[in-house]
């Protein structure tokens, strides 16, 4: 699931009021639009500041053009300051010794940490309980561009997912006349 964390001009409040347009639900925590088992969510910060940028963190499953859109639809009207994108990458296969040795192989990444903090590019790759987080952090004052940061992230997620082929199990795909 991704998440994205951003601040933007609008009170919990105000936003709840817009978002119902969007056929939201309000939540415990925050609001949730759900269809066809794919959720995207948006949970205002517990604790706000009391200046006009109130922080909020946006999760999201399923395809990143689904997620950007909903993104755009529910907040991007706001022109919020994006920090932080993460993903957590899970393998059933996979514990976090197995994630370490298998990022340690790999030349493409640099280690920061032996004990699971890599680097490839400005993705920084943490190994936490048995999974994998994917990170995009911002620098101060800067905000990230979430289409480009996410296609960053999708694609190294696709990199390391382990392969899981079965060279038995052919499936021949015919062409429709």
């Amino acid at each position: 699931m991704f998440k994205l964390t951003c601040f933007a001009s609008i009170t919990p409040e105000d936003l709840e009021k817009a978002l119902k347009g969007l056929r939201f639900v309000a939540k415990k925590d925050g609001y949730e639009w759900y269809v066809d088992g794919h959720v995207f969510r948006i949970e205002p910060f517990k604790n706000q500041s009391r200046d006009s940028s109130k922080g909020y963190r946006v999760y999201f499953n399923g395809a990143i053009d689904g997620g950007i859109y909903l993104f755009d639809s529910s907040l991007g009207w706001l022109s919020p300051r994006i920090i932080g994108i993460e993903y957590e990458l899970s393998h059933s296969k996979m514990k976090s010794t197995d994630w370490i040795n298998d990022l340690n192989r790999r030349m493409s990444f640099q280690t920061l940490d032996i004990r699971g903090l890599f680097q490839k590019g400005r993705v920084n790759c943490v190994v936490v309980n048995d999974s994998l987080q994917l990170q995009i952090r911002t620098t101060k004052g800067k905000q990230l561009k979430l289409i480009e940061c996410l296609k960053e992230i999708e694609t190294l997620r696709d990199e390391l997912l382990p392969n899981d082929f079965d060279l038995f199990s052919f499936h021949q795909e015919g062409v429709a006349v």
